[in-house]
């Protein structure tokens, strides 16, 4: 009994020494490349292939003041960012229900998966990603973000690894902000919507159809579309799902806000 005592009293300090060597590299980067390199590293030894340390927001381009960095199978990236698809992405949609490190196994006692989703774990798993561990991070005022590590030889070994990636990828995520932004704190999101389009959001995200917005707010039917209209260009968003979704990415309304109450 003893013996087994001393062994998981060595392992956890071998961990701990591991962990706080890699915190303390993480707290020195200052360039860039310096965090891909530590990014790579870490991957790896926690037994994956691929990263992404990312702003929940759109990243075409190199955006200034959002944190984009990420080796992922290049077809994958191109969907995610290039098509826009990230407002859809069921990984992503998880960060904001989620209130730690999650395995994409558990996804589907984390959010409703609908067919839609279901191909896009399939195509991320034919490209390599068939398992991964993401870390949400929230910041009061500020775009949401994660870091994602994906893409195993072992998938069950990815439960062991949980709650070091929840260490590291808020660190590393802390980094990558910092290196991209610079002392200052990130700037707030950029879209802002005025507060009556707001409220027909937040009542679009409770299920509410246009005539219940409409009873609920004292306007007309045709004055909600217009407010959802104009939020929907704010945001670049397709549907009332993708709108939704990108008001609560770019911290414009919160979770909280979204329980379901019955139209007045």
């Amino acid at each position: 009994m003893a013996g087994n005592a001393d062994g998981a009293r060595f392992g956890l300090a071998s961990c701990v020494a591991a962990t706080d060597t890699i915190l303390r590299a993480l707290a020195r980067v200052s360039e860039r490349d310096e965090l891909a390199g530590l990014m790579n590293a870490m991957t790896r030894e926690l037994g994956f292939r691929y990263y992404a340390l990312i702003h929940h927001d759109d990243l075409r381009g190199e955006p200034a003041d959002r944190v984009k960095l990420l080796d992922y199978p290049a077809a994958i990236e191109d969907r995610l960012i290039g098509e826009g698809i990230w407002r859809r992405d069921p990984v992503l949609r998880g960060c904001v229900f989620a209130q730690r490190a999650f395995r994409w196994s558990e996804l589907p006692g984390i959010i409703a998966m609908d067919r839609r989703d279901r191909e896009s774990i399939a195509l991320g798993a034919n490209a390599g990603l068939n398992e991964g561990i993401t870390v949400p991070y929230w910041s009061l005022g500020e775009c949401m973000g994660s870091c994602t590590f994906a893409g195993t030889r072992v998938p069950k070994r990815a439960k062991s690894y949980v709650g070091m990636a929840q260490m590291l990828g808020i660190f590393a995520f802390q980094a990558a902000r910092h290196i991209q932004t610079g002392a200052m704190p990130a700037p707030g999101p950029r879209p802002r919507l005025r507060p009556r389009p707001r409220d027909c959001v937040v009542l679009a995200g409770r299920g509410y159809s246009n005539k219940e917005i409409a009873r609920a707010l004292s306007l007309t039917p045709r004055t909600v579309d217009g407010y959802l209209t104009e939020a929907r260009l704010l945001f670049d968003a397709h549907d009332r799902t993708e709108l939704v979704f990108s008001a609560i990415f770019a911290g414009e309304i919160g979770l909280a806000e979204l329980s379901r109450r019955q139209p007045e």
